[in-house]
């Protein structure tokens, strides 16, 4: 399963993504050398990892970074498995049907991205943002802090292998929590770098500040969807929360030691006492349901896949207020997502069942996926269903601690996917 895929090159590709090939051979000034051993020497200091193998350095342009990932979505991610993605977002709400998800990925990413690590070539490449050439910016320091810290991840815990299994490709939740230890990692180095650097000269702050604005780097493409920008800083956000909890429970072994024992969750990222705990995604009580002989023109472009609190929360989120989907979304246990699609007309239709801790957390969700669905299909529906109409029809069950959401194009369909139960 390659949605897990996308979003992990997108959301990392200042970690794991073989980049561009790096030709450029311009002589770079001794005193931009000098500068960044000493970022290196800051880097090594700050995060307790030492360099093993000298790491180098490249400043490609964002025409060349963002042409290269249009030849990489060419390549890697054929048309096919954008629709897919595209599926994926639009049975749960999360984008609307006409969008072009290839296009607003390379604009925002293209505006976006600051600088990547290559783990096959393990060059670091910082994106110039219009420095001398003679130094680095206070901004580029910064973004060469941060990627050198991936560089030294690299060495030390070998992202390819950490992040390139098949159990990672086929749970997106367990996807996304890793690099929310990767990602989480680096922008705690290199925001002790930039603490450091303002505490000794507080008029730098301005410095940075005006460097963003000249960039451009403050602003982001119009109509990038609320989705896309989440799951975009989830990894930084929640995963620098993540990785202070580690440290604080342990100092740098303990966020090394995270690397030989993954969180799994995105519910372990952003409750850090789960993975202390030791609590993964629980489902025993979750039981699979193949539809392919009640809907045997239909299509399964997603089975029994986990999709983790993260995803359940922004599905509450594209209707109620953050409160609600955060409180509605906490309590998850595990969850199985099966999304199918009607070669012909391209309608959808879908199952969610998921696991709580508790009956409370179980009743929680439940009370917010019902309001959520009645102002999905415009009115109250009818022992846990809605009919909508043209919008669809979608009924919602719980026993003990599962609840089960099933939604379809119509209503003739979601019978026949109820019936099936």
């Amino acid at each position: 399963m390659k949605h897990r895929i996308v979003m992990f090159m997108l959301l990392s590709i200042v970690a794991i993504t073989p980049v561009i090939a790096q030709e450029d051979t311009t002589e770079i000034a001794p005193a931009l050398v000098e500068q960044m051993d000493q970022l290196v020497a800051y880097t090594e200091q700050i995060r307790g990892l030492e360099t093993q193998t000298f790491v180098e350095r490249a400043f490609p342009t964002r025409e060349d970074t963002i042409a290269y990932l249009s030849s990489l979505y060419d390549e890697q991610l054929p048309q096919e498995e954008f629709d897919r993605l595209t599926a994926f977002y639009v049975a749960l709400g999360l984008l609307p049907p006409d969008i072009d998800l290839r296009e607003v990925y390379l604009n925002l990413l293209g505006s976006q991205v600051a600088g990547f690590y290559d783990t096959d070539t393990q060059i670091m490449n910082v994106l110039p943002y219009g420095a001398d050439g003679e130094t680095l910016g206070l901004s580029e320091q910064i973004i060469f802090v941060h990627e050198y810290t991936h560089a030294l991840q690299d060495q030390y815990f070998d992202l390819d292998t950490l992040m390139g299994s098949d159990a990672d490709i086929e749970n997106p939740d367990a996807a996304l929590a890793a690099i929310g230890l990767v990602e989480g990692d680096a922008t705690a180095v290199m925001n002790i770098y930039t603490q450091g650097v303002t505490t000794q000269n507080p008029l730098s702050a301005f410095a940075l500040l005006a460097e963003s604005l000249q960039a451009g780097n403050l602003t982001l493409p119009p109509g990038v969807p609320d989705i896309l920008l989440r799951e975009l800083l989830f990894p930084y956000e929640a995963g620098f929360g993540f990785v202070q909890a580690l440290y604080q429970d342990g100092e740098w072994a303990a966020v090394d030691a995270a690397y030989q024992n993954l969180p799994t969750t995105t519910e372990q990222i952003l409750h850090p006492e789960k993975y202390f705990a030791g609590e993964g995604a629980q489902t025993d009580a979750l039981i699979a349901l193949d539809y392919t002989d009640v809907l045997p023109d239909w299509t399964v472009l997603y089975q029994d896949t986990p999709i983790g609190e993260f995803y359940i929360r922004e599905v509450l989120r594209a209707q109620l207020s953050s409160s609600i989907a955060e409180n509605g979304a906490a309590g998850w246990g595990g969850d199985a997502f099966t999304l199918l699609q009607d070669p012909e007309s391209g309608d959808l239709a879908w199952r969610l069942t998921i696991q709580w801790d508790t009956l409370d957390d179980a009743g929680e969700f439940l009370a917010a996926y019902t309001e959520l669905a009645t102002a999905r299909y415009n009115g109250e529906g009818s022992d846990g269903c809605h009919d909508g109409g043209d919008l669809g029809a979608s009924c919602v069950r719980a026993t003990d601690q599962v609840v089960t959401i099933i939604a379809a194009p119509s209503r003739n369909i979601l019978s026949t996917m109820m019936n099936a139960e």
